[in-house]
């Protein structure tokens, strides 16, 4: 009977965590909507290269006219990184994880990438919204939405402020493919970068 008592005060634990990261989650969803429900501009998107040296405009403007600026944004590795406007996005990793006790994939597996986004501006405060900034598509073209996981870490919501950054993570609910894309947009901007995620580089 003491074990019974111990496993629900255990599982009414996990449930207290998963209301309280769910409504985090709504709570971040609302402010980026009130921060950034008036925009409507086309977000500049660039690649930032490992060693980001000085470009001259003749060389920018070679770039896009080539089209390679699209292709930089469109083909990222994991741990390769963009700049959206004053912000800095980079993917640093993506896992496979089983779940937990309460917590069963309803496809196949979890799937947790990590982001970390730097706000490169002066004064200006940025929301994350891992619902609305992120988006997973696999190879034959469906396509994630975030969910909520308590067994991943921080998840990747909320205001970051002027010259500070936030990591978090980011589940989803997937199927098994041999690649999946991760696509991250303003979705009140036009424009988006793309990070190519092979099954292979999972980290289990």
């Amino acid at each position: 009977m003491f074990f019974d008592m111990l496993c629900l005060e255990k599982q009414r634990l996990r449930v207290t965590h998963m209301k309280t990261r769910t409504l985090k989650f709504i709570i971040s969803t609302f402010t980026f909507f009130l921060v950034v429900g008036c925009s409507a501009n086309e977000t500049s998107i660039e690649k930032v290269e490992a060693n980001d040296t000085t470009e001259h405009s003749s060389e920018k403007e070679e770039r896009k006219a080539n089209g390679t600026d699209e292709e930089n944004i469109n083909q990222l590795k994991i741990g390769e990184s963009v700049k959206f406007e004053e912000t800095t996005i980079t993917f640093n990793e993506a896992r496979i994880e089983p779940g937990g006790e309460f917590e069963k994939p309803t496809n196949d597996n979890f799937l947790i990438v990590n982001l970390t986004a730097e706000n490169n501006s002066k004064d200006q405060e940025f929301v994350m919204s891992s619902l609305l900034n992120v988006e997973l598509e696999d190879a034959d073209e469906n396509t994630y939405s975030a969910t909520i996981l308590t067994e991943a870490g921080d998840q990747f919501d909320g205001s970051v402020e002027a010259g500070e950054t936030m990591t978090g993570d980011i589940p989803f609910d997937v199927s098994n493919s041999d690649q999946y894309e991760l696509h991250f947009s303003n979705p009140f901007q036009s424009g988006e970068a793309t990070w190519i995620i092979d099954a292979d580089e999972l980290v289990n």
